[in-house]
């Protein structure tokens, strides 16, 4: 209970930094008289810039994969549906292979 509480708060966290960072974008002010402004500490904004930044980053590289399909006579083991995406898991699957495709399907 108490992890599913720290992982909404840090969730919350993120979206106010996510957009605080918008909100002075968007601004027609520079950052430091934004942030004096809204009285946020410049280091503070740039730390989150860049903390948001990296996890932006870091969801970007898992989106594409090359999946090499494999053609069997119908031994499809289950199809996942996930986020409207598709994928059928044929038995005798290596469970990296599992794993990966489920991670893909799952950051779509």
């Amino acid at each position: 209970m108490a992890k599913a509480l720290q992982a909404m708060n840090q969730e919350n966290t993120v979206a106010l930094w996510a957009e605080r960072i918008t909100a002075c974008r968007n601004s027609e002010l520079s950052v430091a008289q934004w942030c004096k402004e809204n009285g946020v500490c410049i280091q503070t904004y740039y730390r989150w810039q860049k903390k948001l930044f990296t996890m932006a980053q870091a969801q970007q590289e898992f989106r594409f994969a090359e999946v090499t399909p494999v053609h069997t006579s119908g031994n499809i083991a289950v199809t996942v549906h996930i986020s409207g995406m598709e994928a059928d898991i044929h038995s005798g699957a290596d469970a990296t292979t599992v794993e990966t495709v489920l991670r893909i399907l799952k950051s779509c």
